[in-house]
């Protein structure tokens, strides 16, 4: 698998400027244990160095959407499906001694872990309480006396766990800022438009995927190494998979491991003898490939939350106010709304499956991941246009093919015009 995609980088390299944006990304995997974790990687508690204020500006306004931090495993099912095959082994005496040992530990920890399903954990409050502060440090002027801060969150217990956190940070570091969260059925379109309960759903035209290989065809041709880790759990490999598609088994296995990051240490399952390096490696990019059939098609429903994203500045502008809207939801809305924006170039659909990583990477969304628009006016009565930077997870990024004015600054009526145009490719209005 590393051989061929090296190969595919060199052609992509000689091919000219298309893929120049982001051909490192297998050494990247390699070099950093966090992203090869995909959705499960830590977000950075360190300050990013950022681009100053352009002369004579000054930062008045930040739009955000933020994923909930760290927590528990989502689904029962990270922890039940490799249970119930190792039971199922442990019944037809075809479980190693590693497996033996692997299965009781779980079933240890289950006696606790089905009780937190889904919860933020301490980690995940950190996050967010960072977060905020670094909101506030790296941008003071936008929460001054005056400000208002309005703050809404998915129905999730998580992500309004979250937004308490990031709200109670801010509330702290800024005292003199009006700061109010809140959660309701108005509020799905900016947080979780894609829930199958949303009454608002926008429709869109066919999203048809754009690669022919089904997630199982793509592990079989991009990792077909994965049989030697279930070999360390299972004396019969093929027994093991009779009756479960091993995509999903891998694919539970591969969150559970990474997962356990996000659990207080005390808790936590030793799994290195499970996966290697180039295991993990390996499954980063099936994983990466699973997620991207899954959120390709969000980018009608996610559209919701960029029509927000222009509303709510708009209403800033006009009323000439300061502060922040936050929005606070999940890994699949952030990655969608990341494509419809073409942040970074993530909006690319590469032309076939084997280049598809170097444009979209499932790690730009860790726990806690966040992107921050954060709007610029002139100081006093000066006049002239009202700029905008991007970062994504506190990091300065170029969108799509627009020019920036100055540095990573782009005017906002190119950017409002642009990512109008974008969120219109997918909604049927």
């Amino acid at each position: 698998m590393v051989a061929r995609s090296r190969l595919v980088l060199l052609l992509l390299l000689a091919a000219g400027p298309l893929f120049a944006q982001r051909t490192s990304v297998w050494d990247e995997v390699r070099r950093e244990e966090n992203k090869r974790a995909g959705l499960d990687g830590l977000y950075r508690l360190e300050k990013v160095a950022l681009t100053p204020s352009p002369k004579g500006y000054e930062p008045f306004y930040i739009s955000h959407y933020g994923r909930h931090g760290s927590r528990y495993a989502y689904s029962a099912k990270i922890y039940t499906m490799l249970m119930q095959r190792l039971a199922k082994g442990r019944e037809q005496g075809n479980l190693t001694a590693y497996g033996e040992a692997l299965l009781d530990t779980l079933n240890a920890r289950w006696e606790t872990m089905q009780y937190l399903i889904g919860d933020l954990t301490p980690t995940g409050w950190e996050q967010h309480q960072f977060i905020g502060k670094t909101m506030v440090s790296s941008f003071p002027s936008v929460f001054g006396k005056g400000s208002q801060v309005d703050a809404c969150s998915s129905p999730t217990e998580r992500s309004i766990v979250s937004m308490a956190s990031c709200c109670a940070a801010i509330s702290r570091a800024a005292p003199k800022a009006e700061v109010y969260a809140h959660q309701g059925l108005m509020d799905i379109q900016a947080t979780r438009p894609n829930s199958k309960s949303n009454p608002f759903a926008y429709k869109g035209p066919e999203q048809p995927f754009p690669y022919p290989l089904s997630d199982d065809e793509y592990l079989d041709a991009r990792f077909p190494a994965y049989r030697p880790m279930l070999g360390r759990l299972f004396k019969d490999v093929d027994l093991a998979l009779e009756g479960v598609s091993r995509g999903y088994l891998l694919y539970y296995i591969n969150i559970l491991v990474e997962g356990w990051r996000s659990i207080p240490e005390k808790d936590r399952i030793d799994f290195s003898n499970l996966m290697n390096e180039e295991e993990l490696i390996g499954f980063w990019e099936v994983c990466n490939y699973y997620e991207y059939r899954e959120y390709y098609k969000y980018r009608t429903p996610v559209s919701a939350i960029v029509d927000d994203m222009l509303a709510k500045a708009d209403a800033r502008l006009e009323a000439g106010s300061r502060g922040a809207d936050l929005r606070f939801g999940h890994d699949h809305c952030l990655l969608a709304l990341l494509m419809v924006l073409d942040v970074d170039g993530i909006g690319t659909v590469a032309p076939t499956a084997e280049e598809m990583p170097l444009w979209f990477q499932n790690f730009r969304a860790p726990m806690a991941g966040n992107l921050q628009c954060v709007f610029y006016r002139p100081r006093g009565k000066r006049s002239g246009d009202v700029l905008v930077k991007v970062l994504l997870n506190g990091e300065e990024m170029p969108v799509g093919g627009l020019t920036p004015v100055i540095g990573p600054y782009y005017r906002w009526s190119d950017l409002r015009a642009f990512w109008k145009s974008r969120a219109d490719l997918f909604v049927i209005r």
